[in-house]
């Protein structure tokens, strides 16, 4: 019996994904701090679109010649699914709650309406039953609304799970083999970043063009995962590993410098630094490579996607605690400078890695297993699985 062999493991690249859902997390904070009012952090939306750039990198290298009838296209997509729905289904749910908390609580007397505001669940608020069946079947950014309700964050949740079907055509009907046939990808990445850029000031967008915005990553990380199957056997050959400390350097200061430099509709370039980005650290050679590959690195890589969901609401919570209890316990000039702002992020960070650990152990875990034992699918894959679905 041929035991096939296991897939390719990218430990730099999981555990930077770690680090961007903590850069991320800090982000989302609302409250004064001197780090979030840093030009890196200020035009850092564009962090989230290496989250595309992985996903792309690392689905083409996985399914490669993979999806082909089928049984394999169903079980493709119910991977994919049970990633990433358990734990969007429970913050969506946690969220529910949140918002029905803040609806009794004005009622109660327990808060006051604050100029502009619309509790949720009334005319005008962006949290009604059609946002939240939107949420519910992952459609909240694909245009069908004016704003991000509940959960803010997974909006890219949304997007990449239709952008996988997309991938799913693809390879089924129209797989990239020749040159050609990715040099057609990367002209059509640049021309759908070129009609963003036509239409949108920068790249923070979200629910209305946020689809296209994940596709265009998403695809740059396909480029990414050809580029590096093919330089592989060359980049082996090097010995000296001072290159690869060189070049490590080299992307990551090219990355502060196109977010630091390259604001408004220049950040429609991202694609190459993506690119560049990807395939430097999934070589993962370097010192900071071994740095992103120790076991707290790692782990914070395990549990990025618990961190990304789960961090808004916490950073909800500490806002509160920064605008009404701390005030009162320490000075109204608590955080004149930010630096208070500063030092709270550390127990909002903890918390954040705290309950990520717990909701990635009971809800992303189990889920995942849940649905991938669950065995309704067999009839359906019975019927189309033998039948080849891919072009000749």
């Amino acid at each position: 019996m041929q035991v096939k062999p296991a897939p390719e493991y990218f430990g730099a690249l999981d555990g930077f994904r770690g680090v961007l859902a903590l850069i991320i997390a800090v982000y989302h904070t609302i409250w004064l701090s001197t780090i979030n009012s840093t030009a890196f952090l200020d035009n850092g939306q564009v962090l989230v679109d290496l989250f595309f750039v992985f996903s792309g990198f690392l689905m083409f290298l996985l399914y490669r010649g993979k999806l082909r009838t089928g049984r394999q296209a169903i079980d493709f997509i119910k991977r994919r699914f049970a990633r990433i729905y358990p734990l969007h289904f429970f913050m969506l749910m946690v969220f529910v709650a949140f918002q029905a908390f803040r609806v009794l609580a004005h009622k109660i007397g327990l808060a006051d309406l604050e100029a502009g505001e619309v509790l949720p669940f009334q005319p005008g608020a962006p949290e009604t039953l059609a946002s939240f069946i939107g949420n519910l079947t992952l459609t909240q950014s694909m245009g069908l609304f004016d704003s991000l309700t509940y959960n803010q964050p997974a909006w890219t949740v949304s997007v990449e799970f239709y952008t996988y079907f997309v991938f799913l055509g693809m390879m089924a009907f129209f797989p990239p083999r020749t040159r050609l046939h990715f040099a057609i990808i990367a002209v059509l990445i640049a021309l759908l970043y070129f009609r963003l850029s036509q239409i949108k000031p920068n790249m923070d967008f979200t629910y209305d063009y946020g689809f296209w915005r994940c596709l265009a990553g998403f695809y740059c990380g396909v480029l990414a995962a050809q580029f590096y199957r093919t330089m592989k056997p060359r980049v082996e050959a090097i010995k000296s590993e001072a290159v690869f400390h060189g070049l490590e350097v080299i992307t990551l200061t090219v990355l502060a410098g196109f977010i630091f430099g390259f604001t408004g509709s220049l950040q429609f370039l991202f694609g190459p630094v993506g690119i560049l980005f990807v395939l430097t650290f999934a070589i993962g050679r370097g010192f900071v490579s071994k740095f992103m590959s120790t076991k707290v690195m790692l782990y914070l890589g395990k549990i990025s996607y618990s961190i990304y969901l789960v961090h808004v609401l916490i950073s909800a919570i500490f806002n509160v605690i920064a605008g009404r209890i701390l005030p009162g316990l320490i000075g109204p000039e608590w955080n004149a400078s930010g630096v208070g702002g500063d030092l709270l992020l550390i127990p909002y960070l903890g918390t954040v890695i705290f309950i990520s650990h717990f909701t990635y152990k009971y809800i992303e875990r189990p889920g995942q297993k849940a649905i991938l034992s669950y065995r309704g699918g067999d009839r359906l894959r019975a019927i189309v699985g033998k039948e080849p679905i891919s072009a000749p």
